[in-house]
């Protein structure tokens, strides 16, 4: 061991427990049990392990938290999502310090700087920076990237191809034969492959499928929506996310249109509102809670291993459709 010095890694090894676990262990002794405090301590007397002047990795790892990006504090799929990421982390013993954008590419910035100092890692959950300016922070700090993949990052989606077939098969079933697919914002990785499945998933199912957008993804952004296509509605929408189906759907039921027998509605997300509005939203569901403790789980991976391989893991989720009362057969009802 002389000629190669200790590191926290060496000791979590002997001692059998998370690299985080020997740090804290060290620098907050009150946030571990007694017996793992002695058994840590144990293993780095063996291995005659030296606090004194450690690396970056290791000064890095005394933040103990995680920053969490968001885009929208306001839009209710971001509190499920969350959720998921507090429990992963409150059980590998993290805090986490919460970003809220509010859909502005200069703020994402100005939070995600103030916050590389004070965190160990980033979720990114909603961002809208371009691929190279991710690539350039991952090499600053450990990042996985939600509902998005790019090139060298690790990442968690959703399976939207399948999502959008379920949903395209549902409409067909149902007589419908023209859909609008209401889009969602600017640089959304997640809009432009909903908008790419949708059209595969159209096609494979005889539909005639076209694009309308952006808009904010909101229920404001769905009421706009709605006003530039009343004068030509089609069969049916599927809109970015259930805010902007909310928005859309409240509008066409104030004006008198007939939902679902003149045209139905369709959103993403499945937060839960959409059990209420309009007898019930036909939406479909992305595992948000289990998105969550994934980007978390894989995000402390990095952050106690920053040694290891550096191959991007990437992965889908599986998504489904739940029908409810905004979607139907076309001309009944």
């Amino acid at each position: 061991m002389a000629d190669k010095r200790v590191t926290i890694y060496d000791v979590a090894k002997t001692a059998g427990v998370a690299p985080s676990t020997v740090s804290r262990a060290f620098s907050r002794p009150g946030r571990v049990s007694a017996a793992t405090h002695a058994t840590v301590m144990a293993a780095a007397k063996q291995l005659n392990y030296r606090t004194a002047a450690p690396d970056a990795q290791e000064r890095d790892e005394r933040h103990h938290r995680l920053g969490i990006e968001i885009a929208d504090l306001t839009n209710p799929y971001f509190a499920e999502l969350v959720s998921g990421m507090q429990e992963s982390a409150h059980e590998q013993d993290f805090l986490m310090l919460l970003l809220d954008t509010v859909e502005d590419e200069v703020r994402e910035r100005s939070s995600l700087e103030s916050a590389i100092n004070v965190v160990d890692g980033i979720v990114l959950s909603g961002t809208r920076l371009s691929d190279a300016t991710l690539n350039h922070l991952t090499k600053r700090i450990p990042v996985v990237v939600l509902n998005r993949r790019v090139a060298g990052l690790d990442s968690v989606t959703p399976d939207y191809e399948h999502g959008m077939q379920q949903a395209m098969a549902h409409l067909a079933e149902n007589g419908i034969r023209t859909v609008t697919y209401v889009a969602g914002p600017v640089n959304s990785w997640s809009d432009s492959e909903r908008w790419r499945a949708a059209r595969a998933a159209a096609r494979a199912n005889g539909l005639v499928v076209q694009r309308h957008g952006p808009f904010a993804p909101t229920t404001v952004g769905g009421e706009q929506a709605f006003e530039e296509l009343r004068d030509s509605l089609p069969h049916a929408v599927v809109c970015y996310n259930d805010l902007v189906a909310f928005g859309f759907l409240v509008s066409a039921l104030r004006v008198g249109v007939k939902v679902p027998s003149e045209l139905s509605v369709m959103g993403h997300d499945d937060i839960l509102l959409s059990r209420f509005i309009g007898g019930g939203l036909t939406t479909v569901v992305t595992p948000k809670r289990a998105q969550g403790r994934a980007a978390v789980e894989r995000l402390v991976r990095r952050i106690e291993n920053p040694s290891a391989h550096r191959t991007p893991v990437e992965g889908s989720l599986p998504v489904r459709l739940v029908p409810r009362g905004t979607t139907g057969p076309r001309g009944k009802g």
